[in-house]
């Protein structure tokens, strides 16, 4: 029977209606999950002064763009604190190297008052850094778990950071059995989140062999990638990986490419967002100390910078199932002039920097000038990289024949800078060579001395290679060849041509000696002899003559 035309008006309005409503209740089921991080703080709980890689800013009076004070624990908590505000059903994770290579204020207490400092950040979990394994795996589990062991701690109260390390690639060499957490789930916004993280399969090339004997690394995609049908049975609704390991950006990239395309994004992160399963939400990285927000095949690719200079805000606009509808970030930088500083970790840094004052303010030496670690182009040497090599060949005959010196560019964490009038000291040389390696003297061939320079030439793709640091006595020319390959021109030894069939005693600090930063060749060497550490290379060598900074200067490799 035909309604009357009224009723059928009636019904059509209602359905409308209804349709209407339906639309509505679909709009209003998207939800926003905001997630915050950092990475790369390295034990920075002072405040931070410019360095290169610090937020740059223009100057009002003379539109001159250079970098600001930012970071130290105190602003960074004040800035993400203000930030959570805004959103306080939020989660912070941090991409791993939250300790390690630590100035002296936290690394002469363990980093331990790093880690209680963290512990009032609200932090949920943090990939495992490499550098947070410098003193090996039972002892960061220790500081994990806030444990004094059989000694007491020296940061007074110490009870951990109140957050796990995540290590889902971090494997017993025996078992094949995972040695750290996996992944935690937190509830936000809403929804299960599973955050899984894992270290850098690079571990092994850029820490000491001993730190992490008995410990495989896992390729990161394919660890994570096994993990998704575990989380899902959780529960997790959403999935968010977490990596110590990162991408770079070209010299005049944006910390903010408000594209997210990142055309000049290069490096292991690339490869690992285009295998990781569609299911992770998100990738936040760490490791290569770059700030960038940046999407690969859509998915969104984040890290914070370093040392506390920069907080990454990651905003994931999500449906009723939890699927990403549109993600949005931005690199907020911590800085001094626009944040007051927390004032309990105020309180906490003026505690560690009076335990430590003794130590870290010990004079040295009265310096004419600093020096930088940055090579100049288009060579391969620094001068603080030739000086450091320097320091450790004069260490060497001090105690019997050596040759030549090498020192690894990604061992020198800061550069050398000096206040007029004022002695270098402690403090400053812990802050260039903090890791207490060990100097060895080894046997090499010319022939295997010959294979490792050629090895360690730059690529034609490099953007920024970091070339072995040699002292005084070697001097060498390479080019770049029309193929793109690098090649070896004239080598001279102490001012005569490298002889392939002979021997040459060799210095390197114990982490090039067991084949670190990809130098195998320093493996084969012979007769070996612990000679001491890098520090105290280094300052006897200002103590007995501070004009060896001037006699470092740039120039020992030359590119032609």
């Amino acid at each position: 029977m035909l309604l009357p035309t009224s009723l059928r008006l009636g019904a059509g309005l209602a359905l409308v209606t209804l349709l209407a409503a339906c639309t509505t209740q679909q709009q209003q089921k998207t939800t926003e999950l905001t997630l915050f991080s950092i990475n790369d703080f390295h034990g920075n709980i002072q405040p931070a002064q410019p360095t290169p890689l610090m937020p740059r800013v223009a100057n009002p009076a003379t539109g001159e763009v250079k970098p600001q004070p930012a970071g130290g624990v105190a602003y960074l908590a004040t800035a993400l604190a203000e930030l959570r505000a805004k959103h306080p059903d939020s989660l912070v994770v941090a991409g791993g190297d939250l300790i390690g290579a630590s100035p002296l204020i936290s690394n002469l207490l363990r980093d331990e008052p790093t880690l209680a400092a963290m512990s009032q950040l609200d932090i949920s979990a943090s990939a495992l850094g490499n550098h947070e394994l410098d003193a090996g795996l039972p002892e960061l589990l220790r500081k994990a778990h806030g444990e004094c062991g059989p000694s007491e701690c020296l940061w007074p109260g110490f009870k951990g950071p109140g957050f796990p390390y995540l290590g889902a690639n971090v494997l017993d060499a025996a078992t094949g059995k995972p040695l750290l957490p996996t992944h935690v789930v937190k509830q936000a916004a809403g929804f299960k989140i599973a955050i899984a993280g894992v270290a850098t399969l690079e571990t092994p090339h850029v820490i000491v062999a001993r730190a992490i004997k008995g410990i495989r690394f896992a390729d990161e995609a394919d660890t994570l990638n096994a993990l998704v049908p575990q989380l899902k049975a959780e529960g997790a609704q959403v999935l968010v990986a977490v990596m110590h390991e990162g991408g770079v950006q070209g010299p005049n990239a944006s910390a903010n490419d408000p594209s997210y395309a990142c055309p000049t994004l290069t490096g292991r992160v690339q490869d690992i967002a285009k295998r990781l399963d569609p299911a992770y939400a998100i990738i936040i990285g760490g490791h290569t100390h770059q700030a960038y927000t940046c999407k690969i095949d859509g998915r969104l690719v984040v890290q914070a910078g370093s040392y506390g200079g920069w907080i990454t805000e990651s905003r994931l606009t999500l449906d009723a199932t939890g699927q990403v509808l549109d993600a949005q970030a931005v690199n907020h930088p911590v800085l001094q002039s626009v944040y007051a500083p927390n004032p309990a970790l105020v309180d906490l840094v003026a505690r560690a920097a009076a335990l430590t004052e003794a130590a870290r303010n010990k004079p040295v030496a009265m310096l004419p000038r600093g020096a930088t670690r940055s090579a100049k182009e288009p060579n391969g040497d620094s001068w603080l990289g030739n000086l450091i090599a320097d320091s450790q060949l004069a260490f060497a005959r001090k105690q019997g024949p050596a040759d030549i010196a090498f020192m690894n560019s990604g061992g020198i964490r800061a550069d050398l800078t000096v206040e007029p009038g004022k002695p270098t000291t402690m403090s400053d040389l812990l802050a260039i060579q903090p890791f207490g390696n060990d100097i060895v003297v080894l046997t090499l061939t010319g022939q295997q001395l010959y294979d490792i320079l050629l090895r360690q030439l730059p690529k034609a793709t490099d953007s920024a290679p970091r070339m072995l640091q040699p002292s005084s006595t070697l001097r060498y020319r390479w080019r770049m060849g029309a193929d793109g390959t690098a090649q070896l021109g004239e080598i001279l030894v102490d001012g005569q041509s490298l002889n392939r069939g002979r021997d040459y005693r060799v210095v390197v600090n114990n982490f090039l000696s067991e084949g670190g930063d990809a130098q195998q060749g320093f493996r084969h060497g012979r007769d070996r002899v612990v000679l001491g550490t890098d520090i105290d290379a280094l300052v006897a060598l200002l103590r007995d003559n501070p004009q060896a900074l001037s006699q470092a200067a740039v120039g020992r490799i030359v590119r032609e």
